[in-house]
């Protein structure tokens, strides 16, 4: 048994040898310009992009009267600029599908009291439902602080993770690949277009939210708690001819979720008047238009429940 040990120990450093040599020359020989890895697996994301150039930007030491959290449904439909015209400065670190896991993290390495003066996270259940792992790809490579991305991509205890890690590290002195010319300052991107053809909403799908979601939106809840940083919850405006009934079965779990914490929770999924094609990007995401709406009365409600302070 004691040879075995010393034999064991060798051959994982001989694999662990043959795999990163492996790994830093995929991620050094080039086609076109791109490194061979990128090739290799689809969840291995270029660096760049919306949510490299917002963690970029972010800056902890700063204080922000508003940080918004959450999926898309966050960074395409809070604008920070609509709340500087009101007096407060707001920053989204609101990402692609990002999950509960994802924030957790985000609230963990980046927020406190001092940086955050209101919390505003986005509920929409859908992001709830899923294993994050989407997010993980891309934030592993794009967040700005590795031990952040370490944890995030580690906590899902899946073999990709340690492959998103291994190529953060190997790629931490490239430059960023791309950059979207749709990113706001603040951290949102608020499109103008609008929808153009019919769409069709499935409805009747059991609401289905993810354990370890739950598990990770209740962590936040408490974290937030400790670190005494005030929380919200939202929703923003949902098409009229979405599924009411899931939207309904989600909201009576989120606020038994929600009663241990005191939380106030700011559903606007469907108090609004808005045209589901003339105010909508596409089947749930805000354009301008609706966006607009939805952030001055967003305002109006914070305001006047005492969450925002009226400068």
């Amino acid at each position: 048994m004691r040879e075995l040990v010393p034999k064991a120990f060798a051959l994982l450093l001989v694999f662990a040898t043959i795999y990163l040599v492996l790994f830093g020359v995929l991620c050094t020989v080039q086609r076109d310009g791109t490194p061979w890895i990128y090739r290799t697996n689809e969840y291995f994301k270029w660096k760049g992009g919306i949510s490299y150039q917002k963690f970029q930007e972010f800056d902890p030491h700063r204080s922000y009267d508003v940080v918004f959290l959450g999926s898309s449904h966050a960074y395409r439909g809070y604008d920070p600029e609509l709340f500087g015209h009101r007096g407060y400065s707001a920053f989204n670190l609101g990402t692609s599908a990002q999950s509960p896991l994802n924030s957790y993290f985000i609230v963990k390495h980046y927020l406190n009291a001092r940086n955050t003066g209101l919390l505003v996270f986005d509920a929409y259940e859908v992001a709830m439902e899923i294993d994050g792992m989407e997010s993980t790809m891309d934030l592993s490579q794009n967040i700005s602080m590795d031990r952040a991305a370490v944890e995030m991509a580690l906590a899902h205890r899946d073999p990709r993770g340690l492959n998103m890690v291994t190529l953060r590290a190997m790629r931490s002195s490239a430059e960023p690949m791309y950059s979207d010319s749709n990113y706001r300052q603040g951290g949102a991107v608020i499109l103008a277009d609008s929808v153009k053809k019919e769409l069709h909403y499935q409805v009747g799908k059991p609401l289905d939210l993810n354990p370890v979601q739950m598990n990770y939106l209740r962590k936040i809840f408490a974290l937030c708690t400790e670190r005494k940083i005030p929380l919200v919850l939202v929703n923003h405006y949902f098409p009229k001819a979405s599924d009411r009934e899931k939207h309904r079965a989600f909201n009576d779990r989120l606020q038994r979720e929600m009663a241990p914490f005191g939380l106030k929770y700011f559903d606007l999924a469907y108090d609004h008047q808005l045209d589901d094609r003339d105010h909508f990007y596409d089947h749930n995401h805000l354009n301008a238009a609706g966006a607009r709406i939805f952030n001055a009365q967003l305002i109006d409600l914070l305001e006047r429940d005492g969450v925002l302070k009226a400068p």
